[in-house]
């Protein structure tokens, strides 16, 4: 696998550096209620939401404090990070997408999940959506242009991106975590299913061949949707995850503010109690924003305001 991704050819895309350069602006925390209320190492999952927007400034500050303190107390309790990078390698050993893979140096997410595993912590980097956001992401930072005008577009053909979701249903149909989490992934899997097979990318043609059919008047809207039909997919990582390491006393959980939305909710339903969590605040359609694409507000003030990242550090000392 090292030797597959040290030797793959990068076509850099410049225009998807913004996907790691992501500013944390919720957090929750949650205690697992199972374990005794004496025990020395009570579990808790930490999670972070993270909001999209080119050089915001908390970048730096945020991902200073990660990698000064937070993964060094990771690394520490021999705990575990649970992460949505597209920069880094994920759990199948997969990074890249017809040879285009995400340039990404800077921003709090940078290469996050191998700079966890360089310092020794068990990591679960949960994205897969590689072509998705190769093929796609530089015609939401392009709205006016044509399909056609990038490479990635007219390359990677529509059955790589159906085939991405349909090998990620398959293997979440594996899973085995319980009654309560095995019913919530069925009907996820069921309504993703459904989604995808109407989108209609098994059959031939590039994702710039499908692009070109789209209805001008919902061109933006379409798009969007290719990139978060199958969003509970994450979630379903994510859940999956957290349930494998049932002895760690610490897991981080980093990824868009809707999935630790959704996580906390579900790890409140399964006996967790919530003792931190920042106010909710909604992301509207989230992708123009995420993607900082045209048309979007250009004053920090119309963003959800950074967190700071030292609130956390009293309930992980």
């Amino acid at each position: 696998m090292k030797r597959t991704i040290k030797g793959a050819f990068f076509i850099v895309l410049l225009l998807l550096c913004n996907y790691s350069q992501a500013y944390f602006y919720q957090a929750v925390i949650a205690v697992d209620k199972k374990m005794d209320n004496h025990a020395k190492k009570r579990k808790l999952v930490v999670c972070f939401g993270d909001y999209h927007l080119k050089n915001h400034p908390a970048n730096k500050i945020q991902r200073k404090c990660l990698d000064e303190y937070l993964l060094k107390r990771l690394a520490a309790v021999k705990g575990k990070l649970i992460v949505e990078d597209l920069s880094s390698v994920n759990n199948d050993g997969k990074m890249v997408c017809c040879n285009f893979g995400i340039n990404s140096s800077e921003g709090v997410l940078a290469k996050l999940a191998d700079k966890a595993r360089s310092i020794g912590i068990g990591v679960d980097n949960v994205e897969y959506r590689y072509c998705r956001v190769a093929g796609i992401g530089p015609l939401l930072n392009n709205i006016k242009a044509s399909p056609y005008s990038f490479r990635s577009s007219a390359t990677i053909k529509k059955l790589s991106l159906y085939k991405e979701v349909a090998d990620e249903i398959e293997k979440i149909k594996k899973y085995n975590d319980g009654k309560l989490l095995n019913n919530y992934y069925k009907r996820a899997i069921t309504a993703v299913h459904a989604a995808l097979l109407k989108i209609d990318f098994n059959n031939k043609g590039t994702v710039a061949d499908h692009c070109k059919q789209l209805q001008c008047k919902q061109y933006r809207q379409e798009l969007e949707n290719l990139c978060i039909f199958d969003s509970a997919l994450i979630d379903i990582n994510i859940m999956h995850a957290i349930t494998k390491y049932p002895q760690a006393p610490l897991i981080f959980v980093i990824a868009g503010g809707s999935h630790i939305d959704q996580v906390s909710s579900m790890l409140e339903h399964m006996g967790y109690e919530l003792l931190f969590k920042t106010s909710s605040c909604s992301e509207g359609s989230g992708l123009k924003k995420v993607l900082n694409s045209e048309n979007t507000a250009s004053s920090l003030d119309n963003y959800p305001k950074p967190i700071d990242l030292s609130i956390i550090e009293k309930f992980i000392r």
